[in-house]
């Protein structure tokens, strides 16, 4: 038997940090000792997340080494500057708010505008010190790091420059491009973030992401680009699951944070009037939303509904638990980022939806990557928030009825596994520089 190769992942986000950010790199940990590769990962010991789950820590292959470096986060100046508890989590997409208290629109501006690559930098340094010593230990045979925090490719630049180790430099949003830039920076600071981006990216030797869209939108030579999708792990969805479907009662479930750049209130208006029309009460029909949902939204959502106990919010979950109620949907809700010019923009959690073998109704722009995907594999479709949602969730209710409303491509679907992605992740690592 040869040799296991290793591979030195740098990342920010790693049990027990919670939510979708952890899933691509945790995955591609936990299936690259099967393809001959040993991971060993640096992370942060006290990081700044959006969510924790400490399930996932299950996940992480036996006996490989995990190095935690601490760092003085930004965010926790940001805490004490806005009047935030320690142990508050900083919500997903806080800086795409704009209904925010004065002391944290301050604190917003400083970090879009004075603050490259982002608020994580402050682990640099003992990021690279940490990785030297194991890189001198460890012997690595490539060097892998995931962004976002965009810092983590400095971190990798540094090391890879010190001891002449290949480097991908792995992005699962775009750095200068993200959405919650757009028309928040001053022109000097996106330039600015730009061109360290473009600098350091071109000492990878090979730069992936999760979308074609998304590589146009990341400053690298074309040439080095490739592209990996999310996907989903098999050993989440095998068929020893206790979930099974209530065939009683029509489930529609909606897995995933909901802010002001998620929320259409056009869907739960014909939400509404579907229950209107149809004349169902909560024995018939169920809506379950999982994840954190901001105060506004959430009492939006309800004034909305003309029978609030259809309702079930279940707030942030375990990522088994989450799997589960996407497994016992009829009916899976996916929200599109409200962005212009994002049209790579991909959900982690597509994916599992598709895995799940469920309905898929998105909101959203309908050119973009995503619905292509929804319609390739025929599990459903992304309209426009101009669409009257009564009309598709009536044809929705009807097919379930009628045990037709699942009809998805298994063979099409089964190549966003996370095993046959993690192979591609290798091919990478084994092409020539």
């Amino acid at each position: 038997m040869s040799k296991m190769k290793k591979v030195l992942i740098i990342t920010y986000y790693w049990p027990p940090a919670g939510g979708p950010g952890v899933q691509r790199v945790l995955k591609f940990a936990k299936y690259l000792p099967d393809l001959g590769w040993e991971p060993i990962i640096l992370t942060v010991e006290n990081g700044e997340f959006p969510a924790y789950d400490h399930t996932l820590s299950k996940e992480i292959p036996k006996n490989i080494k995990v190095y935690r470096t601490k760092t003085n986060d930004l965010l926790k100046k940001y805490k004490r500057f806005s009047g935030d508890k320690p142990e508050q989590a900083i919500p997903v997409g806080i800086l795409s708010q704009k209904d925010l208290s004065f002391k944290k629109g301050i604190a917003k501006f400083i970090r879009l505008n004075f603050v490259i690559p982002d608020a994580k930098k402050s682990w640099v340094s003992s990021a690279v010190k940490i990785g030297k010593k194991i890189i001198n230990d460890d012997n690595p045979d490539i060097i892998f790091s995931s962004s976002p925090p965009p810092s983590v490719h400095l971190i990798a630049k540094k090391l890879s420059q010190a001891s002449n180790i290949k480097w991908i430099a792995d992005l699962r949003d775009p750095w200068s491009k993200i959405h919650y830039y757009q028309n928040n920076r001053s022109a000097l600071t996106n330039y600015l973030d730009r061109k360290l981006e473009y600098k350091t990216l071109s000492a990878a030797d090979q730069v992936c992401t999760v979308s074609r869209h998304f590589g146009n939108l990341i400053e690298a030579e074309k040439n080095k680009l490739h592209v990996i999708p999310n996907g989903y792990d098999e050993e989440d969805f095998n068929e020893n699951s206790p979930a099974a479907k209530d065939k009683l009662k029509f489930k529609i479930a909606y897995v995933g944070g909901l802010n002001e750049n998620r929320f259409y209130p056009e869907f739960f208006k014909g939400l509404s009037d579907f229950i209107k029309i149809k004349n169902i009460s909560n024995k018939d029909i169920s809506f379950i939303i999982v994840g954190v949902v901001q105060d506004l939204y959430l009492d939006k959502i309800k004034n909305m509904i003309v029978d609030p106990d259809l309702i079930d919010i279940r707030g942030y979950v375990s990522h088994g638990e989450a799997i589960n109620i996407m497994k016992t949907a009829d009916v899976l809700l996916l929200f599109m980022e409200k962005v212009t010019n994002y049209s790579g923009h991909i959900p982690g959690k597509l994916f599992e939806y598709l895995a799940g073998g469920n309905y898929i109704i998105g909101v959203g722009a309908e050119e973009g990557d995503a619905n292509k995907i929804l319609k390739k594999v025929n599990a459903g479709i992304i309209l426009n928030p101009e669409h009257d949602f009564s009309e598709i969730l009536i044809q929705a209710y009807e097919k379930w009825k009628k045990g037709q409303l699942h009809g998805a491509k298994r063979n099409e679907i089964e190549s966003f596994s996370r095993l046959s992605l993690t192979r591609e992740l290798v091919n990478m690592f084994e092409k020539d520089k």
